[in-house]
């Protein structure tokens, strides 16, 4: 199933707290029925007594979500079981239970199943029997939309697992190279948020399309190459702050959006609203935007005003419909999870999807770059360790789990001192969490062949196998020339 017939999700990137507790009741014992069911008609007939009862079981489960959502889209993201959108929590002693819906998903290729209303218990039931009995081969996944078809399956979907690898073409067609293709969108991003931001000053209204347009464009670079845009966000060399900040989130962003597996519609939405994010510090004067040190209680409370302000000016976008997602995210975007931060409202916040993504991006490039206000900028490391501590306060668990591993133990641009006395910048990461600690390096001055940009990959060992060739010391992020000289490396 291709980009342009795979169906697409709500338009809202999150449903209400209800939906969510909805699914927290619900979705566990959904998934446990899946799993009793996927057994018993296994072993006997679809008229059986007790196949009966267990397809009962799961039908008054799957009708209730069905009712209370409207539909239900079971899916599978890394590890982890979503039901529209929503991560499926495990207790520990059903590991087993959702492991082996997950493991059979994939064998099948097989990323999401789509229960749609008017599903009924004999659909269950021959659904069940296929999917189950179908030995995992070559094409089966289109053996398993065949035999679908041939029984009269209409109100179960699969959606197949997509490899999401692009090739990036020019205006003409001709096939570009992924780097010059991510300096071109990114330095064109930054210079729409500096057309954006003095359009503003001059009432004129957001460059919706153009933005939609160029986050579309970032999105395919991600699904082909991720680390090479997550690369030029740690270059620090722009006056404005404020341009080159809303870019970096917008990309740290759709990152994560693409390791949750959104639908590429879903990560361009995301990436929009994240551009915009903090549009509403137009209205704060430079005096409190640039002051040396910390701000005053009257100058902050000013300064917390500026997500009312994003809503004021995104309001001013002619179809409120297409900047939804950035209303929220404008107003929520310094809301933590545990509902403390700002602004305030007496019955709490429900939080949107895109807003919880969007404020460890937030963060996680504020405590990375040098700021007037702020003092000495973070490490990466170290700002990732600060994410990692406050999970499940500022942060959402799930999805600073997955920034973490994206981002790598090391993120890309990190300087690093190996033990071998070399030093390196980091390039590249690992998709597998296992060597999150071992990415892959350009050396700083050459390798033995003298060649600068040599890639060398950490986990690679000695000839004897005993060993890693090299290894990772500390980083250098506090030495000024090491970071210049990272920084040719992903600009290059």
């Amino acid at each position: 199933m291709d980009e342009a017939t795979r169906p697409q999700k709500p338009t809202r990137p999150d449903g209400p707290s209800a939906e969510t507790a909805t699914m927290n009741r619900l979705g566990p014992q959904l998934v446990h029925l899946l799993f009793s069911a996927s057994k018993t008609v296994q072993v006997h007939d679809l008229s059986n007594r007790a196949t009966q009862r267990v397809l009962t079981e799961l039908m008054v489960s799957l009708q209730e979500l069905l009712q209370e959502t409207g539909q239900l889209e079971l899916c599978i993201s890394t590890d982890f079981l979503l039901i529209n959108d929503v991560r499926i929590m495990v207790e520990p002693q059903h590991f087993g239970t959702f492991h082996f819906i997950i493991e059979e998903m994939k064998k099948r290729d097989v990323e999401a199943v789509e229960f749609l209303p008017g599903v009924n218990q004999e659909e269950m039931g021959k659904f069940l029997k296929i999917f189950f009995h179908e030995s995992p081969q070559e094409g089966v996944f289109d053996h398993l939309c065949t035999e679908f078809r041939e029984v009269g399956i209409k109100h179960v979907k699969l959606v197949q697992w997509v490899e999401r690898v692009k090739h990036l073409a020019d205006e003409t067609g001709e096939k570009r190279e992924i780097r010059e293709e991510s300096n071109q969108v990114f330095f064109r991003t930054v210079m729409l948020m500096g057309e954006v931001l003095k359009g503003i000053e001059q009432r004129r209204v957001i460059q919706f399309q153009k933005a939609e347009r160029l986050t579309q464009q970032m999105v395919d670079i991600i699904q082909a190459d991720e680390s090479i845009l997550v690369g030029l966000t740690s270059i620090r060399n722009f006056d404005e702050y404020t341009f080159a900040h809303s870019v970096n989130v917008c990309i740290l962003s759709m990152v994560i959006a693409d390791r949750l597996r959104f639908y590429k519609s879903d990560i361009a939405r995301l990436g929009v609203a994240a551009l915009l994010h903090d549009i509403g510090k137009t209205y704060i004067p430079e005096t409190i935007l640039n002051k040396p040190g910390k701000l005053d209680e009257k100058d902050w409370e000013l300064m917390k005003y500026h997500t009312f302000f994003g809503v004021k000016e995104l309001s001013r976008v002619k179809h409120l419909r297409e900047i939804e997602d950035g209303l929220f995210v404008a107003l929520q975007h310094h809301v933590h999870y545990d509902r403390n931060g700002y602004p305030q409202r007496p019955d709490g916040w429900d939080l949107q999807l895109f807003t919880r993504i969007v404020t460890v991006a937030d963060y996680y490039d504020a405590m990375t770059t040098p700021r007037v206000y702020a003092g000495d900028p973070l490490t990466p490391d170290k700002a990732l360790g600060y994410i990692l501590t406050k999970s499940g306060q500022i942060f959402d668990p799930f999805i600073t789990k997955v920034f973490i591993q994206a981002m790598g133990m090391y993120p890309v641009g990190t300087v690093v001192e190996l033990d071998s006395g070399e030093r390196a910048v980091v390039v590249r990461q690992r998709r597998k969490g296992r060597f999150l600690h071992r990415p892959f390096v350009s050396l700083l001055g050459g390798g033995d062949n003298g060649d600068a940009r040599v890639t060398i990959d950490l986990t690679e060992k000695t000839d004897d196998g005993k060993r890693y060739r090299r290894s990772v010391v500390k980083t250098l992020y506090d030495e000024v020339a090491e970071q210049q000289k990272a920084s040719s490396f992903v600009d290059g």
